[in-house]
């Protein structure tokens, strides 16, 4: 079900959604549904009341309810979910309609861009995501390569950031391209 997408374009929500829980070590992995993410948070205070609405609505629309066990392993940053398609399509939509309304630059180093430019680079590159995992400055992306081994390439921010200012120029000058052929 992944294939028929860009890792580009799948990525950059589920790294929304990270960012509306305050999470900034996690793993993602694909699995047939979607994707599995775990969070690797320590030491969180507190689920807000926003971060516990939002998680009672994604386990609501998966038939299972948030209780107190979830909520207390996610305050503890031993929390593990599925995300599918859906969910990923919805929180495109709702990141759209933000973005809509701020149109002002994306801010580089928020966890949706860096997936984002990790997206690209496996897009760029024909590579099957296997795993991406961040923590602190690092982000290790780990890739089937085209020869099926599974690879892995360490990222740190100012790596990603770099690689984030040629796609936003890139995407830029495509946008200005297409609106002088008008």
């Amino acid at each position: 079900m992944i294939d028929e997408f860009r890792y580009t374009a799948l990525l950059r929500p589920i790294g929304q959604m990270l960012e509306g829980l305050r999470i900034e070590s996690f793993s993602v992995k694909p699995d047939s549904l979607g994707f599995v993410i775990r969070d690797k948070t320590r030491n969180r205070a507190q689920l807000t009341p926003r971060e516990k609405a939002f998680l009672g609505e994604l386990h609501s629309m998966h038939g299972a309810s948030l209780n107190k066990e979830d909520a207390l392993r996610l305050a503890a940053g031993v929390f593990e979910w599925h995300v599918t398609t859906v969910d990923l399509e919805r929180f495109e939509a709702a990141g759209r309609a933000r973005r809509h309304q701020d149109s002002g630059t994306p801010d580089s180093h928020s966890i949706s861009q860096i997936l984002r430019v990790v997206g690209n680079i496996l897009d760029q590159k024909r590579h099957e995501l296997y795993c991406i995992s961040k923590d602190a400055e690092v982000v290790a992306v780990e890739y089937v390569s085209g020869d099926g081994k599974v690879a892995n390439d360490e990222y740190s921010i100012p790596m990603l950031y770099d690689q984030w200012v040629r796609m936003y120029k890139r995407c830029a000058s495509d946008e200005a391209g297409e609106q002088s052929a008008t």
